[in-house]
This record gives C-alpha cells, structure tokens and sequence, in this order.
C-alpha cells in the first residue's frame, strides 16, 4: 500500500505523470545489483527533498529514492 504525507503529496503531485514512471521504474536495489521498479512505497519529505521507501518489485528488500528538491536561485 502507498503512503503519503501532506507535504509529500503535494510535492508528488507537482511530477509529472509521464515522470513519475520513470522514477518509479528506476530505483537501484543493492541486492539485484540493478535498476528496479519500487513497490508498496511510503513518501515522506527530507528537508525539502521527497524521499520514497519501500520493497523492490523483484526481491522485495528495502529500497529507497530520493528526489531532491531543484535550488532556486
């Protein structure tokens, strides 16, 4: 099941559909030694950075992605 803070949701809904995918879809498992798609994921906020934890789709360890959030200048 996929869980959201507020802050994360919003901040999740600021992605683009067509870039959510991809993110979703490339999130490195240290245990497959490759590329993976995240499942059963929680997103919480780091600061201002969006962090998504949850089970690989092929081994179901723990992974995580980080999504940081662009400096504006």
């Amino acid at each position: 099941m996929t869980k959201f803070d507020k802050k994360a949701m919003q901040k999740f809904n600021q992605i683009p559909d067509d870039m959510k995918a991809k993110i979703l879809s490339n999130v490195y498992c240290s245990n497959c030694k490759d590329t993976v798609k995240i499942v059963e994921f929680t997103a919480t906020t780091d600061r201002d950075d969006l962090l998504l934890s949850g089970k690989c789709a092929k081994c179901s360890k723990k992974i995580a992605r980080l999504i940081e959030e662009r400096l504006k200048v």
